[in-house]
Parts: C-alpha cells; structure tokens; sequence
C-alpha cells in the first residue's frame, strides 16, 4: 500500500470546557500512528492546561506536540504555526470543541488513497453547546451537492462543514497562508475545488458544536449594537477571502477574462460595499455606492431590511 504520513492539528482557543473530550477523541484514533500537534492561541482560560490534563501519561502510537503561543495570532496565524510544527502529508482539522469519531482518521486515509484528493470532507453530527444533537438539514454547503461548478464555488460562503476538513498539505504550502481576516475552509475549499480535487464521504466522521468555538458570536444579535458589529465582521471576512480566492486564481494560472475572476471581482464589490455600510468613516458607503450604484442599492435595501427584522423581533421580545 502506498505510503502516506498524517498529522492532527487541534487548533483551541478558549475551550476548556470542551478541549479534554476533544483532544481524547483524537488521542484514540484507530488508525497507522500519527502526529497529533495540538496549539493554543494564548488562551486567557484554563485552556492549555486542560489540554496537559488531557495527554498527560498519554503512550498510545500516535505522537504528540504541545504549543502555546506567547501571544494571540488569531485563527490564520495559529494556523500557520500548527502547518509549521506538523509534518504529515495529510493534515486533519479539528478544534477544541470537536469530537472524532474512532474511525474518522482512517476513513479520511483511505480516500485519499482511493481518490488522490486534495481536500476530503465529510458529513458531521452538529450538536449545542451542552453536547445535544441538533435538528435540521447540515448539509447545505456546496460540496455536498452535486454537481456543482467553479464558478458555484466561487461565489459560495459555505463549501463544506470546516470541522471536517482534511487537506493534502500542498494544498497549504503551495498556495501560501490565508489571508488573516479570512476562515480556511472557504480558501482552502476553494483552492481544492480549482483543481477539481474534491472529494465527500457520506458518513457523519465528527460532531461539531454549533454556537461555541473560534469562530462564534457571543449575545448573537441580542440588540442592535451586536447585529451591526456581526453584519460587518461577516463582510470584511467575505471581502478577505475572495481576496485570498483572487490571489489563489491568479496563481493557479487564471487571468481577468476568465469567468470565475470576473465572479470573484463582483463578490469582492459586495463585500467592500457592505464593510463600508457598517464603517462609521464619513463618506465611504457613499464612495463604494458611486462606484458600484446597483450594488449599493442591493446592499442598501437588504441591510435596512435586516435592520427592520431585527428591530420587529426585539419589540416582540419585550413584550
């Protein structure tokens, strides 16, 4: 059989509450030994000493790397450093609230074997906070629809479930980091998908705990304050990543004409507008709508109609 390395990489911030069960969850993978690098971005909690607890007296076959980051680098940089400590020629993701099934590793092995992707996902078991299943239809991302197409992934702010992301580390390397502002699975996926190297298992390999984590918002619209700072953190995330997806397809040797810069330079349009909705400077809705009229009246309509929404659900909350 050919031969193939893997690395784990748990990225946590935060989480120490959850990170034990998580990092256990990795710990008994049965699969070939591994490397598990597990990296803390500067938890203020009991986080990293959570993570000790957990792999203390660990001596399975897998091997094992600690790192705390003496400051934060946010979800990017922390990235970065775990591709820089690990090894593998595959990378498997997980955070400090995810859970692996005992077979994922193995069943993510064998598709890369099979298929030689660049990026397998898989579907996942989404629970709460407290660890309960959640009802409803996870499967929505672009990835787990088929047939989908370049220019479908180009313009798509949701490719597959993140928590079940595993990437042939060129996918990385080649490309370069991701832009800081931007969330990995939306380039990384992106990246995979210019290449037409894809691939899904259809079985539930993770449980990812929806409303905690890196990347979630705490009081999520609990007034109009919090809406507007969440409405615009969304947008200058949009407008990172097709940043990043411009770069990447101009490096992977696609140039203005093409269909999909031309889908990429329109999204990265509505993600400027939209930041510049939300920015208190004098002035910079106004530029961004004289550049782009129609797409400042969409962003226009659609934000004020979202404002109206909430306001009618926060009345009804009060009584």
């Amino acid at each position: 059989m050919q031969s193939i390395s893997l690395s784990t990489i748990v990225l946590t911030y935060n989480q120490q509450d959850t990170v034990e069960e998580s990092v256990a969850s990795v710990l008994s993978q049965d699969v070939q030994p591994m490397e598990i690098v597990i990296t803390d971005d500067c938890s203020p909690d009991g986080t990293f000493d959570a993570i000790q607890r957990a792999v203390a007296g660990y001596d399975g076959p897998h091997t094992v790397i600690l790192n705390r980051n003496p400051t934060n680098l946010g979800l990017a940089g922390n990235l970065e450093k775990a591709h820089a400590l690990s090894t593998g020629d595959i990378i498997i993701a997980a955070a400090g609230d995810d859970i692996f099934y005992p077979n994922r590793s193995q069943r993510i092995l064998e598709r890369f074997l099979a298929e030689d992707p660049l990026l397998v996902c898989s579907h996942a078991k989404v629970i709460d906070p407290e660890g309960t299943p959640l009802p409803g239809d996870f499967l929505t991302a672009l990835f787990y629809r088929s047939p989908w197409t370049i220019e479908q992934a180009a313009r798509s702010k949701s490719l597959y479930i993140g928590a079940t992301g595993a990437w042939h580390r060129t996918l990385y390397t080649d490309y370069g980091p991701i832009d800081p502002e931007s969330y990995e699975d939306l380039v990384l996926g992106f990246r995979a998908a210019l290449m037409g190297r894809v691939a899904v298992i259809e079985e539930e390999l993770v449980q990812y705990r929806l409303g905690s984590g890196i990347t979630s918002s705490d009081g999520y619209d609990a007034n109009m304050a919090a809406f507007e700072n969440r409405r615009r953190k969304g947008f200058v995330a949009q407008r990172a990543v097709m940043r990043q997806r411009i770069k990447d397809a101009k490096r992977f040797g696609l140039d203005e004409t093409s269909a999909v810069l031309r889908v990429l330079n329109r999204e990265m349009a509505k993600a400027a507008i939209g930041v510049s909705y939300y920015d208190t400077a004098a002035g910079s809705f106004r530029s961004q709508f004289l550049r782009h009229p129609l797409l400042g009246l969409y962003t226009l309509r659609s934000e004020r109609r979202r404002k109206r929404k909430l306001l009618r659900q926060l009345r009804a909350k009060s009584g």
